[in-house]
């Protein structure tokens, strides 16, 4: 199995001119789900605790430029990853809006992990999901039908968020104090370097 590192996970993000804003974004859904499987690999070590960060940084690889293509940044993310040589990170970004399966099993797999901590996510804040599904129907639940998909999906989100939290001793209001009080900036720095160096491979 072919896994990024992180240097060459920020490489491929800011060679696709990924936006800040969504460079923020995937940070922090990384630290979410990188924060939980720190927690669940100590009793299930079946985790891939790389490909689930990996998976998490790149979930969004092409969503800047679906803004404009229209593509479904989900399925497009995951076929780049592929063509990339990294299928099994690509087969986690595909997963990452909705899974393939939403499983009654107890012990989640990487994809549960990565398409849980997007969730998660309000733009840069961690926040509960409740309050991300209301920025979710408020931006596209035009009409009565996508609001009913979309409420139907975030039901299997929440039992999906009670399977993960029944293995962890905290609970998932807890993560939001935890994680937002934390200093993710270096990360930011860490990236930014990267994107110096692509931009200027000489070093001039």
């Amino acid at each position: 199995m072919q896994i990024p590192s992180k240097t060459e996970s920020f490489r491929l993000m800011s060679e696709m001119k990924m936006m800040e804003h969504i460079v923020v974004h995937s940070m922090q859904v990384c630290r979410v789900a990188t924060y939980l499987t720190g927690y669940l690999v100590a009793h299930h070590n079946h985790l891939n605790s790389n490909l689930i960060r990996s998976a998490a940084l790149l979930h969004d690889i092409t969503k800047t430029r679906s803004f404009n293509t229209r593509e479904d940044h989900a399925l497009t993310g995951g076929q780049f990853l592929t063509d990339q040589g990294y299928p099994e990170v690509g087969d986690l970004v595909r997963q990452h809006v909705v899974l393939d399966e939403y499983s009654t099993a107890k012990i989640p797999v990487e994809a549960d992990i990565i398409n849980y901590a997007d969730k998660r996510v309000l733009h840069d804040e961690i926040v509960d999901l409740d309050r991300r599904l209301d920025y979710i129907l408020e931006r596209y639940a035009k009409k009565a039908e996508h609001r009913e998909r979309i409420s139907l999906l975030w039901e299997k989100t929440k039992h999906l968020e009670n399977r993960i939290f029944s293995e962890l001793p905290f609970s998932p209001q807890d993560l939001n104090g935890i994680l937002n009080a934390e200093d993710w900036s270096l990360d930011l720095i860490e990236y930014q370097k990267v994107c110096r160096r692509n931009s200027d491979p000489a070093g001039t």
